[in-house]
C-alpha cells in the first residue's frame, strides 16, 4: 500500500495555497471570505450529508467507543496539561490550553484515516468508522468551548490576565463556570450544529427532498480541498518556527501517544477483534485535522502553532501510519 498516494494530494493542496497568499495572488480579506463560507457553509454541508446517510446498524457496541473515546480523552488532557504548565506565552491560559489539547487529539479521519482503512480493509469499515467519529467533533469541539468558555470569564470584567491573577476579589469570578459562555461557543458553532442535525435526521429517519440532497452534496464537496487550501495559505501569515516546540510536541501526541493509548486500550482492555483494532488505531493515528485549526481562528489562540502542526503531522504520517500497520500485522 502507498499511502503517499494518499497523503500528496493534500500537502500539494496546501502548497497551493501558501504559495498564492505568499506572492500575493491571493489578499488576506479574500482569504478571510472564502474562510467564512469554507467554515459556516461547506464544511457543516459535508458533515450533515455524512452523519444523515451514515448506516449505524449492528455496530452499536460500547467497547467500541470506549477503545477510542478514553484514550482520546486522556491524551487531550495530558497535552492541555501541557500547555497550561509550560508554554511559555500561554501558561495558564484556559482557552488556549483547550486548543492545544484540540489540536494535539483531533484526527483528520475523513481525508486520512478512512481512505487508508478502505485501502487496507476495504468498504465494510465505512458504518463502523462513521460510527466511531460521530461524537468525535461533537465531543472534542464541546469540551473545547467549555474550557475556553471558563478561562474567558474573568476578562468579562475589564481587567487584564495579570489582575485577575492577584486580585482577590477576581478568584471568585474565575472558579465560576460561564455556561452562557459555554452554550454560545459551542452551540453557535456550526461544524457541532451540523454533526448533532444529522445524527438526529439519522436516528428518527427523517426524510429529505432529493433536491436538498443535491444541494448539500454540491456545497459539501468542495469543503475538503477548500479546508487544505486555507490552512496552507494561512501558513504564508504565520512565523511557524516561533511554535516549532509545540508543533512537534503536538504532532508527536496525535501520531503517537494517541494511536498507542488505543492500541492497549483496545487490544489488553477491552480484548477487541483485530479489525477493530485496527480501525481504531489508524484512526487514532490519522494526522491533526484542518477544523482543528480552525477552531484555533475562532479563539484567536495557537493558530500558528495548529498550523504548523496539520502540516508537520500529515507529513509525519507518510512515515508513522505505515508503522502503525506493520505493528498491526
Amino acid at each position: 500500500m502507498n499511502i503517499l498516494s494518499v497523503i500528496a494530494p493534500l500537502i500539494l493542496v496546501a502548497l497551493l495555497g501558501f504559495v498564492l497568499c505568499k506572492s500575493n495572488k491571493l489578499n488576506k480579506s479574500q482569504l478571510d471570505a472564502l474562510s467564512k463560507f469554507t467554515f459556516f457553509y461547506s464544511i457543516p454541508a459535508f458533515l450533515f450529508y455524512q452523519m444523515a446517510n451514515a448506516d449505524f446498524s449492528g455496530m452499536m457496541d460500547p467497547k467500541f467507543f470506549a477503545g477510542f473515546y478514553l484514550p482520546l480523552l486522556c491524551c487531550y488532557l495530558l497535552a492541555g496539561l501541557g500547555n497550561y504548565f509550560f508554554h511559555k506565552k500561554y501558561r495558564k491560559n484556559y482557552p488556549a490550553s483547550a486548543v492545544f489539547a484540540l489540536g494535539a487529539s483531533y484526527s483528520n479521519t475523513v481525508i486520512v484515516g478512512l481512505p487508508v482503512l478502505l485501502m487496507v480493509i476495504g468498504e465494510q469499515v465505512v458504518a463502523l468508522v462513521f460510527l466511531i467519529i460521530t461524537f468525535h467533533s461533537t465531543l472534542l469541539f464541546g469540551l473545547t468551548s467549555a474550557i475556553a468558555a471558563r478561562g474567558q470569564a474573568p476578562e468579562q470584567t475589564g481587567s487584564e490576565n495579570t489582575s485577575a491573577d492577584t486580585s482577590p476579589g477576581s478568584a471568585p469570578k474565575r472558579n465560576n463556570f460561564d455556561w452562557q459562555g459555554f452554550f454560545k461557543q459551542t452551540f453557535n458553532n456550526p461544524l457541532i450544529i451540523s454533526i448533532l442535525s444529522g445524527l438526529v435526521f439519522n436516528l428518527l429517519a427523517i426524510p429529505l427532498p432529493g433536491v436538498i440532497l443535491d444541494a448539500l452534496v454540491l456545497l459539501g464537496k468542495p469543503a475538503i480541498t477548500l479546508a487544505l487550501f486555507i490552512l496552507g495559505a494561512s501558513l504564508a501569515y504565520y512565523r511557524v518556527r516561533n511554535e516549532i516546540n509545540f508543533i512537534m510536541l503536538a504532532s508527536i501526541f496525535k501520531l503517537l501517544v494517541l494511536p498507542g493509548l488505543v492500541y492497549v486500550a483496545a487490544l489488553y482492555l477491552f480484548r477487541l477483534e483485530p479489525m477493530i483494532i485496527t480501525v481504531l488505531v489508524i484512526l487514532s493515528a490519522s494526522p491533526i485535522g484542518v477544523n482543528a485549526y480552525l477552531i484555533a481562528k475562532m479563539q484567536e489562540v495557537h493558530q500558528e502553532t495548529l498550523a504548523g502542526a496539520v502540516v508537520v503531522s500529515t507529513v509525519m504520517s507518510v512515515f508513522t501510519i505505515p508503522a502503525w500497520l506493520w505493528l498491526l500485522g
